[in-house]
């Protein structure tokens, strides 16, 4: 009965601190939460607000496509990194992952660009799956896009997927995937 009382009593503490600190204006760093077993999970999702192409003539090269994701402010993690894959379709996209690119924002305007820590992923082989990790990672309340150019626009045109993963920092992270960003793209 002792120790129940002393954990409402520790809980009823940490809940009234953090009132008192979310009404002082003191902003604490956010850091993914790890489980027990390691692994580092979102307190709220990120979201796949929207995905875009600049150009949706079938066969033209160097499209670019865009995704945008927003990081809520109570995600409880930046953003370090996002995989963007297209599952199995009748025609294979494949990226130019050295044209990559991000900046805070969600249109084809941009914003200010955001550095990058590493793009492609731990598998060359795929070249229509790509991982694109911020250096330093996307902050919660903010809003990013990424760009990605295409070595040319399919031939047939259709509707075209891509999951969109997004990761916390730490070393042991699964992701969370935000859903499919959908592209439309001529048909002729």
């Amino acid at each position: 009965m002792l120790k129940q009382l002393t954990n409402l009593t520790l809980s009823s503490t940490a809940i009234a601190l953090g009132i008192f600190l979310s009404g002082t204006g003191v902003i604490m760093p956010a850091v993914a939460r790890e489980l027990p077993n390691g692994q580092s999970i979102f307190d709220r999702s990120p979201r796949l607000v929207r995905s875009a192409a600049n150009f949706e003539a079938p066969g033209l090269p160097r499209p670019t496509y865009q995704f945008t994701i927003s990081v809520p402010e109570d995600a409880g993690a930046p953003l370090k990194a996002v995989t963007i894959a297209q599952p199995e379709n009748a025609q294979k996209i494949d990226f130019k992952v050295n044209l990559s690119s991000a900046f805070i924002g969600n249109s084809f305007a941009g914003g200010p660009a955001v550095s990058l820590a590493s793009i492609g992923g731990e598998q060359p082989a795929k070249s229509n799956e790509v991982t694109i990790a911020f250096d330093p990672p996307v902050a919660p309340g903010k809003t990013v896009t990424v760009a990605l150019t295409a070595d040319r626009n399919p031939f047939p045109g259709g509707i075209y997927l891509f999951g969109v993963t997004a990761f916390p920092p730490g070393e042991n992270s699964s992701g969370l995937f935000l859903g499919y960003g959908r592209l439309h793209l001529d048909s002729d």
